[in-house]
């Protein structure tokens, strides 16, 4: 953070001592030519003078006011950069209207320097974010930057230039006065190749956090997900073993009374035979009650999609949430005309389906997945196929362990291949349907 700090604190300092000697070299040779002129006409020499120079000055009483209002005027423009938005409309204008501002300022010093234009190009360097507009206002700020030197502007406009005014003076104030703007415009390119040295290291030091902060987040993400998936399991675990307490006690307290009220049974049944029947009557409730009981308990373990839809109703929304969220493509093919099976086959189905694409996505890093149903005599054939990283050598996760013991308590098969993306095939004999016993 030090770091950081300290390459902010020099970038601002180079930034405004450019700045500053821009404006004092404006100032400078703007309160020359102003003093100069009063020189000339306090000796009457300005006739002697007019007819040296190539075209006539402007009036050297507003030069100096002329440049301070521009440089006012533009750093008013630079700021308006920063407060903008950053699109390809208000990037031009605000650069046509600092090179306005520009050309004026150097026209009030009769393009003596130019090296006020480095200063708009550091604002614009810092201030534009976006690469093609930065590289658009570059190009034409260099260009600008190189066709306004006094030599070349001379050729084609008439310019009374600051060393036809400097040459009034002696030898010696002449180099005196020569060498003070020429120290000035050193220090303004100086400071603008340190400006740009800084504001480059500063653009990689920003760059080099950006990616340890990334790496950081990438770890933190991978812990979340570990996170995830075993409070997942942990809730899965939880849940799992709540009804199975409450099987065993539903079930635990039926069989009991069960067994007790047949044991009374077997003992009054020779001495009365209609207590017996009355007793048989009532342990028969007591078998249905329980029955209804356990079918309520392991009826929660049935997702709410199988309970509110279809199964192929229940996979198209779980696929189509599924796309959305991830933005992976699925392809999902049914060649049989129902998807009708009984009730934990149709669970298993939808488990395995949800734990199929999941894994693609969550260790395969799939784009695209396949999923297709048929039938070969009584047998469902399942197939979740991806185009992930695979895996050569698979390894049997909690998933896909789980997955595995789900579909052998209905005596199907599961495989899986990982050579070329990842292959999952189920394999799952049906039943015929029945009544709801």
């Amino acid at each position: 953070m030090n770091i950081l700090s300290e390459s902010k604190d020099r970038l601002n300092l180079a930034y405004w001592l450019m700045g500053l000697f821009s404006f004092l070299q404006i100032i400078y040779i703007s309160t020359c030519i102003f003093f100069t002129t009063r020189f000339l006409l306090s000796g009457n020499q300005a006739y002697s003078f007019i007819e040296n120079v190539s075209v006539i000055p402007i009036a050297y009483t507003k030069r100096p006011v002329y440049a301070l209002l521009g440089f006012m005027l533009l750093l008013i423009a630079m700021k308006l950069r920063s407060l903008l938005e950053e699109n390809i409309r208000n990037v031009l204008f605000v650069l046509i209207l600092e090179i306005t501002i520009c050309l004026f300022l150097m026209w009030t010093i009769s393009f003596a320097s130019n090296t006020i234009l480095l200063f708009v190009i550091a604002n614009m360097m810092s201030m534009t974010r976006k690469k093609g507009n930065k590289g658009i206002s570059l190009l034409i700020m260099v260009i600008l930057f190189i066709s306004t030197n006094y030599d070349i502007v001379s050729i084609f406009f008439p310019v009374a230039g600051f060393v036809e005014y400097l040459s009034v003076y002696s030898a010696q104030a002449k180099s005196l006065f020569a060498l003070v703007n020429s120290v000035m415009t050193t220090s303004c390119i100086v400071l603008f190749i340190l400006y740009m040295l800084f504001l480059i290291q500063d653009q990689l030091s920003e760059s080099r956090r950006i990616q340890l902060l990334n790496l950081e987040l990438k770890d933190l993400n991978e812990q979340l997900k570990e996170y995830a998936d075993v409070r997942e399991k942990m809730g899965e675990t939880k849940e799992r073993n709540r009804l199975a307490r409450e099987i065993h006690d539903t079930l635990g307290h039926t069989l009991t009374g069960l067994s007790t009220g047949l044991e009374a049974c077997q003992t009054i049944m020779d001495i009365n035979p209609e207590l017996a029947k009355i007793q048989l009557g009532v342990l028969s409730n007591v078998a249905k009650d329980g029955l209804k009981d356990v079918r309520r308990s392991v009826k929660k373990l049935r997702p709410d999609a199988l309970e509110n839809h279809t199964l192929k109703e229940a996979l198209v929304s779980m696929i189509d949430e599924f796309k959305k969220t991830t933005g992976v493509k699925v392809h999902f093919v049914c060649h049989l005309t129902s998807l009708h099976f009984q009730p934990d086959e149709e669970e298993a189905i939808y488990r395995i389906i949800q734990e199929g694409t999941t894994n693609a996505v969550r260790h395969g890093k799939a784009n695209e997945i396949y999923i297709s149903f048929g039938m070969d005599q009584n047998t469902l054939i399942l197939i979740v196929e991806d185009n992930g990283i695979g895996c050569v050598n698979v390894h049997e996760g909690f998933g896909l362990h789980h997955m595995k013991e789900r579909v052998e308590l209905l005596n199907g098969k599961v495989r899986c291949y990982g050579t070329d993306g990842f292959v999952l095939i189920v394999e799952l004999p049906l039943r015929e349907e029945k009544g709801n016993d």
